[in-house]
């Protein structure tokens, strides 16, 4: 019954406030997910020892905001009442509902091929950490090898994602051509990748 009455007490507050939940994720997951992918690493640095006390707090903050906005806008999406049109589509493009096969496979690529080329070219990463195991993160040799694939899915997430979600309303514009979204990818990896040359050159200039 307690359990009955909990659950009851959680869908009417999603019910009674899910305009204003819906704007904050709307707000807050872009904000919360940049802040992470800025202080990425301070949670492997933690296991050994070498991180800064304010940045781990700010990317385990953020990361906990994510996850928990994740799911409030997930039950807030599957309402009766959730809201209709573009709003829905870039709602359902942050909570991953609805999401067209092409943009799925493409936020998979997105995940994957950055790694997979970085340590391609320092597959003396892998096997340090086959060797040596969780002492691996004591050698100086090793932190800049994570600092550098930290890097590439800086760069590769803030590059693609923009185009990510412009393929995800492709697909909600054009709903019933299901192929078209799949010739994007091509493009979407090559778009990522300009942008990715881009950033560094923006970087370094």
């Amino acid at each position: 019954m307690a359990t009955m009455t909990t659950e009851h007490a959680e869908r009417s507050f999603v019910e009674t406030y899910w305009p204003l939940i819906s704007f904050v994720a709307l707000v807050g997951i872009p904000a919360a997910g940049s802040v992470a992918l800025v202080f990425s690493l301070q949670i492997l640095r933690f296991i050994d020892g070498a991180y800064q006390p304010l940045p781990l707090a700010a990317e385990v903050g953020s990361l906990l905001t994510v996850a928990i906005l994740f799911f409030m806008l997930r039950a807030c999406l599957a309402l009766p009442s959730a809201p209709r049109g573009a709003y829905r589509n870039v709602l359902d493009f942050l909570a991953m509902a609805r999401w067209h096969p092409a943009v799925k496979a493409t936020f998979i690529a997105l995940v994957v091929l950055p790694g997979v080329w970085y340590l391609h070219g320092s597959h003396w990463l892998v096997i340090t950490f086959r060797t040596m195991g969780r002492r691996a993160l004591k050698s100086g040799d090793v932190q800049d090898g994570l600092d550098g694939l930290t890097a590439v899915y800086q760069l590769a997430l803030t590059g693609g994602v923009p185009l990510l979600f412009g393929i995800h309303m492709f697909s909600r514009w054009k709903p019933k051509n299901r192929f078209l979204p799949w010739l994007l990818m091509p493009l979407f990896l090559m778009g990522t990748a300009i942008g990715v040359v881009l950033l560094v050159a923006i970087a370094h200039h």
